[in-house]
């Protein structure tokens, strides 16, 4: 026993000593990991942050210093506000910002307002034909709206809908609608009954139950659907090019290229400039919205 016991003693140093060098090593690999990870994040994040970064530098050039101007340029030669007075004061911007907001404002919002009536009604409710109308659906999301382009320009033109408000605001309503009816319509999905037949037992309608019950619930992926809607008609071009013929009706897309189109070569100033004055309110509400676009996206992966 006493034999034992001593050599108990013996082992329980080495095992002390094998213990805290594995615990270290494990440490040290932890450590390597985090390391690397932040340089990779890093590397990622200049990589990101750089086109961006390059387009407000050469808005900022003057005319003649683009040419001078390249990638292993830190900060530009020469600091320039022209290309905005060019943009604001020379080219009718406000009025193109005008016509963007009403097409966008306009569609989404007849566009989420039926797709929330839609994305409920097929969750709830035994619909005839309601395989048939989510599998088109389905269909309709996986091509991308630029094949229907040639298709939907014939229809309107037979409709005399082209180079008019409503037809534009027609054809960016369908697009949102199909893509926002099978986001909430799955979101829902998830939703227990329960609360609805607790509102009916209260003495609401059943009509009065969804609406006052399951829309509240829906707000994160109600939200995350009408900045997708809202997006999408905001920076289209190859819709909004077809349709729209008159200058005083162009969107943002479209004075982005013909003001950037020069008589000789591409004006990249102006281009630039245009670019960040454009995407600026959509920088607004990423910002202003981020919690819903990241509760969104998430529903969006995994529902």
């Amino acid at each position: 026993m006493e034999e034992s016991n001593e050599n108990k003693e013996i082992r329980r140093p080495r095992y002390a000593e094998a213990y805290y060098k594995k615990n270290t090593y494990y440490k040290r690999i932890s450590i390597i990991k985090k390391i690397l990870s932040h340089i990779i994040l890093i590397i990622v994040g200049v990589y990101s942050i750089f086109p961006i970064y390059y387009v407000i530098l050469t808005s900022l050039s003057s005319v003649n210093s683009i040419a001078e101007t390249s990638l292993s340029d830190l900060l530009p030669k020469f600091f320039s506000l022209s290309n905005y007075y060019l943009i604001l004061f020379k080219y009718p911007f406000l009025t193109w910002l005008g016509n963007t907001l009403i097409f966008c404002t306009a569609s989404t919002a007849i566009g989420i307002a039926f797709a929330i009536i839609a994305g409920i009604g097929m969750s709830r409710f035994n619909i005839p034909g309601k395989k048939a109308i989510l599998y088109m659906m389905l269909i309709l999301t996986m091509f991308p709206f630029v094949v229907m382009v040639i298709p939907l320009y014939f229809m309107f033109a037979t409709l005399h809908l082209v180079d008019t408000y409503q037809g534009l605001i027609l054809a960016y309503t369908g697009g949102a609608l199909v893509y926002s009816s099978w986001l909430i319509m799955n979101y829902v999905n998830s939703l227990p009954r329960d609360y609805e037949e607790a509102a009916q037992l209260d003495g609401l309608t059943q009509s009065q139950a969804l609406f006052r019950i399951l829309v509240p619930m829906s707000r994160p992926v109600i939200i995350f659907a009408t900045l997708v809607a809202f997006m999408g008609p905001y920076t289209d071009y190859a819709l909004a090019g077809q349709f729209i013929t008159t200058p005083s009706m162009y969107t943002l897309a479209i004075g982005l290229y013909y003001t950037s189109t020069g008589t000789v070569v591409m004006n990249y100033n102006v281009y630039a400039a245009f670019s960040v004055l454009m995407g600026l309110p959509l920088f607004i509400l990423f910002f202003v919205f981020q919690k819903y676009l990241v509760t969104g996206f998430s529903l969006a992966t995994y529902k």
